[in-house]
């Protein structure tokens, strides 16, 4: 008797584990992609705050979006670095 009450709750246990990945990937697909990594690069930026006042706050870039000013193809090499035409 023992035996069959270790082997049901073994069973119980192996099918929670499946239910839980189960639930696991179901709600991974429904998310969806997960959003372009967020790097070091950005700007301060003055912004103006609702009441009023204005404050400097960090501006991150996010990995491969770029602002005009931080375009790779804008950007023109300068100095010692600049390629020859």
């Amino acid at each position: 008797m023992s035996n069959f009450l270790i082997g049901a709750a073994f069973a119980v246990l192996l099918a929670l584990a499946i239910a839980t990945v189960v639930t696991g990937v179901i709600t991974a697909l429904k998310i969806g992609p997960p959003p372009p990594p967020i790097t070091r690069h950005g700007r301060w930026e003055l912004r103006t705050l609702p009441d009023g006042t204005t404050e400097y706050t960090w501006i991150a870039r996010q990995a491969g979006h770029f602002s005009p000013e931080t375009n790779p193809d804008n950007l023109k090499p300068q100095g010692r670095h600049r390629i020859p035409h």
